[in-house]
C-alpha cells in the first residue's frame, strides 16, 4: 500500500475545495468536513486491519526479533496518532511538528507502511524457517509438552538460545549453516529429553531406594536390594534407547516399585526374626505353616503339615495349577464349539423347511377335498390366479421342498457326528 501519496492527494483535494473563490462559505465548510470524514474513514480501515492483524503476531519474533521490534514500534505510534486523530480531526490536516510539513495522516501512514513492510518480511522468513527447521521445532515443542523447563531449567534456557540462533542464520539467508547447527540442536534436545524422561520415572523409584538404604534394607536383605537395583539400571537402559515408548517405562516402573516393596518386606521379615530369642523361633516357623494349612484346606481340604515347608509349598502350587486347568476347562465346555453352532443353525433351517412342506401339504388337501373351489370366483375372473393352476404347480412345489430338506438332512447329520467326535476327544 502506498499511504502517503493517498493522504496527500485527498490533502490537495481539500486545500483546492476550500481555496475555491465563488463557493460560498457554507458550502466550503461542508466540503471540508465531508473530506475529513471520507479521510478519517479510510484511516480507520487501514487501521482496524492492522490492529485484528498484530493480535497474534508474537510468535513471528522468532523468527528475526529485531524485525518485530520494529514493526510493534510503529505500530505503536501509529496507534496513538490514530487515536489523537480521532478524538481531535481537526488534527488530521495539521503539521506533525514545528519544523515539519508532515501532517498527523501522513506520519500515521508513514508508521503503517513500516509495519507492513517488516511485517512481509517476517512472514517470508516464517515459510522459509519453518520448512527448513521443521525438525528442531517439533523437538522442542515436545521438550515443552514434557514441561523439561521445570525439571532442567539451566540447561533448557542455553537449549533455548541455540534454538534462537538457527533462525538468525534463516534470516540471514545461511541455510546450510542453519541446517548443520540444527543437527548438533537435535542432538543436545534428545539428550535433555532423556535426562527428563529418566527424572520423572525412575528418579522417584531411586529415591525410594535410598530411602530403603538409609532403613538397613541392604543389609538386612542384600538379595532383594540388589534386584531392585537391576530393575533400575534396566529402566534407565530402556529410557536411553526409547524415551517416548511409554509403555514398556511404565511396564519397568510397576517392576521396580514391585521389587521396593518385596525388599521392604523381606528386610521387615529378616529384622523380626533377628530380634527374636532361639526360644520363640519355633512359634514363628508355625505360624507361617499354619498359613499354608490353611490355603491348602481351602483348596482340598488336605493337611500337608507332616512335610517340610518347601515340599507343602510346591505340592500347593501344584494343586493351585491343577485347580486353574480345571476352571478353565470348564469354562471352555461352557462355551458352544463352532461346530455345534453350526448344527444347531442347520437343524433350525430343516424345521423350518419341514413347517413350509406341512403347510403346503394341508393346502393341498384343504383344495382337493373342496371341488366346488375350481370354478373361477369374480375376483378370479378379475386378473387372479385361478386355483386349478395352483394346484397344478403344489407338486412341483412338494418336491421341490423335498429336493432341498434332503440336502440339509445330510448336512445335519454330517455336522452332528463331527460334534460328536469333537465331544469325544
Amino acid at each position: 500500500m502506498k499511504y502517503v501519496g493517498k493522504v496527500a492527494s485527498m490533502v490537495v483535494l481539500a486545500t483546492l475545495l476550500a481555496g475555491c473563490a465563488g463557493t460560498p462559505d457554507s458550502n466550503n465548510e461542508l466540503s471540508t468536513e465531508v473530506n475529513v470524514e471520507s479521510v478519517l474513514h479510510s484511516a480507520n480501515k487501514v487501521h482496524r486491519h492492522w490492529r485484528n492483524t498484530l493480535v497474534d503476531a508474537e510468535g513471528l519474533k522468532l523468527y528475526a526479533p529485531d524485525k518485530y521490534a520494529t514493526m510493534m514500534e510503529s505500530w505503536q505510534r501509529a496507534d496513538n496518532l490514530f487515536k489523537d486523530i480521532q478524538s481531535t480531526p481537526d488534527l488530521a490536516t495539521q503539521s506533525y511538528s514545528l519544523f515539519s510539513s508532515v501532517t498527523y495522516l501522513d506520519r500515521f501512514y508513514n508508521d503503517i507502511e513500516v509495519v507492513e513492510s517488516n511485517h512481509a518480511e517476517l512472514m517470508g522468513l516464517k515459510k522459509i524457517a519453518d520448512k527448513v527447521l521443521e525438525p528442531a521445532m517439533t523437538q522442542l515443542a515436545y521438550l515443552n509438552s514434557i514441561d523439561a523447563n521445570a525439571h532442567y531449567r539451566s540447561e533448557f534456557v542455553r537449549l533455548n538460545r541455540f534454538y534462537s540462533n538457527l533462525f538468525a542464520f534463516v534470516a540471514r539467508g545461511d541455510l546450510n549453516r542453519a541446517r548443520e547447527e540444527q543437527t548438533e540442536f537435535l542432538s543436545r534436545a534428545h539428550s535433555l529429553e532423556v535426562r527428563v524422561i529418566k527424572r520423572i520415572y525412575i528418579t522417584p523409584q531411586e529415591e525410594a531406594l535410598r530411602q530403603l538404604r538409609r532403613e538397613d534394607v541392604r543389609y538386612y536383605a542384600p538379595l532383594s536390594y540388589t534386584k531392585v537395583e537391576e530393575e533400575i539400571k534396566a529402566g534407565k537402559t530402556l529410557i536411553d534407547n526409547s524415551p517416548r515408548a511409554f509403555d514398556a517405562i511404565n511396564q519397568v516402573v510397576s517392576a521396580i516399585e514391585f521389587e521396593l516393596a518385596h525388599a521392604a518386606h523381606i528386610a521387615e521379615e529378616v529384622k523380626y526374626l533377628r530380634d527374636r530369642n532361639r526360644d520363640e523361633y519355633e512359634s514363628y516357623i508355625l505360624t507361617i505353616e499354619a498359613k499354608l494349612l490353611s490355603i491348602s484346606q481351602a483348596l482340598n481340604d488336605s493337611d500337608l503339615r507332616d512335610q517340610p515347608l518347601a515340599e507343602q509349598a510346591k505340592q500347593l502350587s501344584s494343586q493351585v495349577a491343577g485347580t486353574r486347568q480345571q476352571l478353565q476347562l470348564a469354562s471352555r465346555q461352557a462355551q458352544p464349539t463352532q461346530q455345534q453352532v453350526q448344527l444347531d443353525t442347520l437343524k433350525g433351517l430343516l424345521k423350518e423347511q419341514n413347517r413350509q412342506i406341512a403347510k403346503l401339504q394341508a393346502q393341498l388337501l384343504r383344495m382337493a377335498s373342496a371341488p366346488e373351489a375350481q370354478i373361477p370366483t369374480e375376483e378370479q375372473q378379475a386378473g387372479e390366479t385361478p386355483l386349478p393352476n395352483i394346484i397344478e404347480d403344489m407338486p412341483a412345489q412338494q418336491e421341490l421342498a423335498a429336493d432341498e430338506v434332503e440336502p440339509l438332512n445330510s448336512a445335519v447329520s454330517m455336522a452332528g457326528d463331527e460334534a460328536g467326535e469333537g465331544q469325544e476327544i
